[in-house]
C-alpha cells in the first residue's frame, strides 16, 4: 500500500535539504528522497567550500534572494551550533574596464554591501598572496567569504529530522507519475503519494522534468602551500576575469591547500550518469596555469582534484516555479549553473512556500519556468 504525505522532495542537494527543512518545520508531512547518501560527491554540492557574496556580478535581480540567504543561514548556524559562513572577504579581480567589475560594483552599491574599489598595488600590499597585473583592478566584497556545502546540507537535513521529517537515501527514484490531483512515486519496492513533488533533482532533473539543462564536467583543485599569506585570515576568496573572457575562482587554505576551480570551461555531457570521472592531466594543468598567473607562491604539488557537475539552464540562470509554470503539482527547483549554493538556503524556503500554498518570502519572478 501507498504511504500518504503531503509534500515529497526529490534530491536532497544544497536546494532540495533546504526545502525538506522548511516543509518540515511547517508541520506538514514530508519525506525527502536521494539516490546517494548526501552529503555526497556524486554531483554538484561538495568539495569543501562555496564562495557567497554580495556584490553580485551577475545582476542585482539576485540581491533579494541573496540578502535572504544570509539571513537563513545564520539562523541555520545558531539552531544547529555549526559555524556554517566565513565572511572574510571576496576579490573580484579583472581589468580596469571589465564588466564584471562595473557590475560587481552596481550590486555592491544598490544592496549597501561594504567594499573596496583597489588598485593591483593596493591588493598586493594588502594581501601578498596575490600577485595582480598593473592593469588589473579588484572590488573587495567585505561582506563575502566562504560557506560549507557538507556542513550546510548536513545541518538542514538533521533539522528537518528534527521537525518530523523523514528521509529515503541510497535507492533512486524509479517512476514519478500524476494521479488526479496528486502524484505518486516509487522508490525500490515502496510507494509514496502527495499532493506536491518538489523536484531538486540537480543534474539528474531532466529525468524527471522537460528542463533544457546542460550538464557540465567541472574540476577543482588543491595546491599544497605552507605560507601564513594563505590562511583565511590573510587571504580572501577570489573570482577573476581575464582578457579573453574566462572566468576562475579560489579560496584560501582550509587545510587541505588553495583551492581552484575555473567557470565554465568543462566539457558537456548528455547525461549525469555520463560524466566522466578520471582525471586526465589537464584538469590539474588549467587550474595551476590560473594559480601561476594570480598567486604564483601557491602553484606547488597538486594534492587532490576532484569531479563536480554544473547542470546548465540555457540563460545559465536559477529556476524557480512550478512544473510549466502552471502544474501546481510539481515544484522546480534548479538553482545551478554553477552559482546557485549560496542561495540555497533561501531557494529552498522558497520552493518549499510554492509547495505549501504560500508567498515565498522574496521576489522569485525573475526565475519563473521560461520554456515552452
Amino acid at each position: 500500500m501507498p504511504r500518504y504525505f503531503d509534500v515529497i522532495v526529490v534530491g536532497l542537494g544544497a536546494a532540495g535539504s533546504a526545502a525538506l527543512f522548511h516543509v518540515a518545520r511547517s508541520g506538514a508531512a514530508v519525506i525527502g528522497i536521494d539516490r546517494f547518501v548526501p552529503p555526497h560527491d556524486r554531483g554538484s554540492t561538495h568539495s569543501e567550500s562555496r564562495i557567497i557574496r554580495k556584490a553580485y556580478f551577475e545582476g542585482i535581480k539576485y540581491l533579494p534572494i541573496l540578502t535572504r540567504a544570509y539571513t537563513l543561514w545564520h539562523n541555520l548556524e545558531e539552531m544547529s551550533g555549526l559555524q556554517l559562513m566565513h565572511l572574510g572577504g571576496s576579490l573580484n579581480i579583472g581589468q580596469v574596464d571589465s564588466k564584471m567589475i562595473r557590475s560587481a560594483c552596481k550590486s555592491a552599491a544598490v544592496s549597501g554591501t561594504r567594499h573596496l574599489l583597489m588598485s593591483s598595488k593596493e591588493v598586493i600590499d594588502r594581501y601578498p598572496a596575490y600577485q595582480l597585473q598593473p592593469d588589473q583592478v579588484a572590488l573587495l566584497d567585505l561582506e563575502a567569504g566562504y560557506i560549507h556545502p557538507e556542513l550546510c546540507v548536513r545541518a538542514h537535513l538533521q533539522q528537518a529530522s528534527a521537525y518530523g521529517a523523514q528521509c529515503r537515501f541510497g535507492t533512486p527514484v524509479t517512476s514519478c507519475t500524476t494521479e488526479g490531483d496528486g502524484v505518486t512515486v516509487k522508490v525500490g519496492p515502496d510507494t509514496f503519494q502527495a499532493s506536491r513533488v518538489i523536484l531538486t533533482a540537480g543534474a539528474w532533473m531532466r529525468d524527471f522534468a522537460p528542463i533544457p539543462l546542460a550538464i557540465e564536467r567541472v574540476t577543482t583543485s588543491w595546491f599544497t602551500t605552507v605560507a601564513p599569506k594563505f590562511a583565511p585570515d590573510a587571504c580572501p576568496v577570489f573570482i577573476l576575469e581575464e582578457k579573453n573572457g574566462l572566468k576562475s575562482y579560489g579560496f584560501p587554505d582550509l587545510g587541505n591547500g588553495v583551492k581552484v576551480g575555473l567557470h565554465h570551461a568543462g566539457p558537456l555531457a548528455k547525461h549525469p550518469d555520463n560524466v566522466d570521472r578520471a582525471l586526465f592531466p589537464e584538469d590539474e594543468a588549467q587550474v595551476r596555469s590560473v594559480l601561476e598567473r594570480i598567486m604564483p607562491d601557491a602553484a606547488g604539488t597538486c594534492r587532490n582534484t576532484t569531479i563536480c557537475m554544473y547542470s546548465n539552464t540555457p540563460d545559465k540562470d536559477y529556476l524557480i516555479d512550478y512544473l510549466g509554470g502552471n502544474d501546481t503539482r510539481f515544484v522546480v527547483g534548479s538553482a545551478c549553473s554553477g552559482h546557485g549554493f549560496k542561495a540555497s538556503s533561501a531557494v529552498g524556503e522558497s520552493l518549499a512556500a510554492l509547495a505549501l500554498d504560500e508567498t515565498p518570502p522574496v521576489d522569485i519572478s525573475p526565475f519563473k519556468w521560461r520554456w515552452p
